[in-house]
């Protein structure tokens, strides 16, 4: 999976995530005369890691140039690479640490 999608799929999925656990909650959250609690979850706004708000990445990327005769740059997410089979190769593998965080820009949940 390459950077741009893993990024987009983590924050989607955290996203639908908070909701489907708040609306999945939502009928046992009521007060005794019927009315509805606060939702449960939220994803405050803000970048504030130390006060819980945004989201956070730490993302190991590893680059990997491979000699199979043709050559090439690799970029994946995974450090750890198996590649089983027959063939001889030589690879070198860089890995760089991205950290960085997405800010939430209203509340949500």
């Amino acid at each position: 999976m390459d950077l741009e999608n893993f990024i987009k799929e983590t924050l989607v999925q955290i996203s639908k995530g908070v909701s489907s656990a708040n609306d999945h909650l939502a009928p046992e959250r009521k007060k005794e005369d019927g009315t509805d609690l606060p939702k449960l979850f939220l994803l405050p706004p803000g970048t504030r890691q130390d006060q819980g708000h945004g989201v956070h990445f730490d993302v190991a990327v590893t680059t990997q140039n491979k000699d199979e005769g043709g050559g090439g740059l690799k970029m994946r997410l995974a450090v750890v690479d198996a590649d089983l089979g027959g063939k001889l190769t030589s690879a070198h593998e860089s890995v760089s640490r991205i950290q960085f965080s997405v800010n939430i820009g209203n509340w949500h949940g």
